[in-house]
């Protein structure tokens, strides 16, 4: 398991996804997203699960219905290992998946990984991080 530092990391990003796939990287059931540009960043980043509902039929592998999604929440988290080519893509690779059992309302951003925008985001960032701090140390 991946070592947290015991305060908030204000580089801390999340990732805006469409609801199922959200929770498939947050099941560790997709442990790798595909993007069209590449990120240096490494480190935890906050899985939020978009509002739209573009994607619903995708919920049917994950043992869920599109009512069950927590939307415009962060839900969980991992830890973004490595981002590598793959044909005209980036494959966003993670590690140490969790879903959070409480979710995070907040609203979703367009750019590929984001940093909270004001004071209040901030805020969420930092209780995510106590969440996701609780999680790892609790399940060793």
């Amino acid at each position: 398991m991946t070592i947290l530092s015991n305060s908030y990391p204000a580089t801390t990003r999340a990732m805006t996804t469409h609801a199922p796939y959200a929770y498939a990287l947050a099941l560790g059931e997709k442990p790798q997203e595909f993007r069209y540009r590449a990120t240096q960043y490494r480190g935890w980043l906050f899985f939020h699960c978009g509002l739209s509902t573009a994607s619903d039929d995708a919920f049917d592998y994950l043992d869920m219905t599109p009512q069950d999604a927590k939307r415009g929440c962060i839900i969980g988290a991992g830890y973004l290992n490595d981002c590598t080519q793959s044909g005209n893509c980036f494959a966003y690779e993670f590690i140490n998946p969790v879903v959070f059992e409480n979710p995070l309302k907040i609203k979703g951003k367009q750019q590929i990984l984001w940093l909270p925008a004001d004071s209040n985001e901030v805020k969420i960032f930092k209780s995510a991080w106590e969440i996701l701090q609780r999680m790892i140390h609790t399940s060793k």
